[in-house]
């Protein structure tokens, strides 16, 4: 049986390390494109990603559906994506989380594990940090 899907899909995938049918949740999404979730949640409310609404605002997106939306950017802007209304998003370090939480390292790492909080990003090495617009997201919702 053939596929429905471009055969340079399939290149592409492997290329990133997805399966065509892996579903992610909507921070592997945020992680995968590298952008804040509000950006996520402004494409697929515009239509222009795709995805199965499973709960109110909780959303899956599969393989497939993200390859065929970074094909759509790449040929339609040919631009990166970019914050909204030039808004600037930076990485920051264990020490300014704490401050900014009130919470101590173990805490916050345990809570990153049970999901509530938000996921730290690799710098390379032993080195993580945080998106300082998700920690903000994150405090906003207290």
């Amino acid at each position: 049986m053939k596929s429905s899907l471009p055969e340079h899909f399939e290149a592409i995938a492997n290329e990133t390390g997805i399966t065509l049918f892996q579903r992610f949740s909507m921070n592997e999404v945020s992680l995968f494109l590298r952008c804040p979730e509000r950006v996520i949640e402004h494409f697929v409310l515009s239509g222009k990603l795709n995805c199965i609404r499973i709960a109110d605002k909780d959303y899956q997106f599969l393989g497939y559906q993200l390859l065929e939306f970074l094909q759509n950017q790449s040929t339609d802007n040919n631009k990166p994506f970019s914050q909204p209304s030039g808004e600037v998003d930076r990485i920051i370090r264990i020490k300014e989380v704490e401050s900014m939480t009130g919470l101590k390292r173990v805490t916050i790492w345990r809570r990153e594990n049970a999901g509530n909080f938000p996921r730290r990003v690799s710098l390379g090495g032993n080195s993580v940090g945080w998106r300082l617009s998700e920690v903000q997201n994150w405090i906003s919702q207290l």
